[in-house]
């Protein structure tokens, strides 16, 4: 991608008609050209680049208004050689998987199985939105596996687990065993200092939006769909669900949505953390759910779909 007459570090990519346009930020067509970083061959982010719609849309973000918006990139804490460890981190702080590192998982979703289940129950257009919206990768650690990304207010990615799903049922891959690796633990990463954020996190900024919490990642991919009006966000396990985690929301409106069977632990817990002691937790699913389904511990993500309950519902209606 690198191209030795242009002089310009940030151009945008160049077109390929074996590869469709991504899905615009803006408008949500294929029609969004994004910006590549020369020096790396990576994009500078989902979110940057032109959309080629000039008189129905018109949205335009530049390397320079996002640099604005998250800082000056360097080569020591943002892109980093490929022969060297994708992290960084000050002393007594945390580690960062750099952005670029993170942006080139973006890609190949027709070899993602979460993705091309998500294609069959929702279609192209939600399926990338909310993709696009939760910045979800492909990995090749396993053919197929999705790779959900930690992302902060601050937009700093703090880590990522990588999850093997079932391209046909959409259920996680437990057998023989459950395929579930984090990506500071691979070996191309070294003297990683782990601080983990809630998935959705970089959602926050910006907005004063209502926030429900669920504690797996796919969970908040299907509701985010079926409820556009509220961010979701994910613990990726109860044991998430600290303090720590939950500073960042501090003030808002919040619902929890426990698994089934566990809504007595969420209670528990949104007691003892400050953020949530106000946090409203939803029963609804309990009340609504066979005993089948309780006995499979179904989450919200999953009823909806299998009950196949329509979009743009009201998160109000399910608490």
């Amino acid at each position: 991608m690198y191209n030795k007459e242009n002089n310009y570090r940030y151009r945008l990519e160049t077109y390929d008609p074996k590869v469709r346009k991504h899905v615009c930020p803006a408008c949500e067509k294929k029609s969004f050209v994004r910006y590549i970083d020369t020096a790396t061959g990576e994009y500078v982010s989902t979110d940057v680049g032109k959309c080629d719609r000039l008189e129905k849309c018109g949205y335009h973000k530049t390397p320079r208004d996002f640099f604005n918006e998250h800082g000056k990139p360097n080569t020591k804490d943002y892109f980093f050689p490929k022969k060297t460890a994708n992290t960084t981190h000050a002393p007594d702080t945390f580690s960062k998987v750099s952005a670029g590192f993170a942006a080139n998982t973006m890609r190949s979703f027709r070899e993602n199985n979460l993705y091309m289940y998500m294609l069959k129950q929702f279609g192209w257009r939600a399926t990338d939105r909310a993709i696009s919206l939760y910045h979800v990768g492909t990995c090749r650690y396993w053919p197929g596996a999705t790779v959900f990304w930690q992302i902060d207010s601050e937009y700093r990615h703090r880590t990522g687990k990588i999850m093997l799903y079932d391209r046909i049922t959409g259920h996680r891959v437990k057998d023989p065993v459950s395929k579930i690796m984090w990506v500071h633990k691979l070996q191309m990463f070294r003297d990683f200092k782990l601080r983990q954020c809630l998935f959705g996190e970089h959602l926050l900024k910006g907005t004063d939006a209502p926030v429900a919490i669920v504690e797996s990642e796919k969970t908040a991919l299907f509701a985010s769909i079926f409820f556009p009006g509220t961010i979701w966000l994910a613990t990726g396990g109860l044991e998430n669900l600290r303090e720590e985690t939950t500073r960042c929301l501090m003030g808002r409106r919040i619902y929890l949505f426990p698994d089934l069977g566990a809504e007595a632990k969420w209670v528990k817990k949104a007691n003892s953390i400050p953020a949530l002691r106000t946090a409203i937790v939803s029963t609804w699913l309990s009340e609504n759910s066979t005993n089948a389904e309780k006995a499979q511990g179904l989450d919200i993500g999953d009823w909806l779909v299998a009950a196949d309950r329509g979009w743009n519902l009201k998160v109000e209606d399910y608490l």
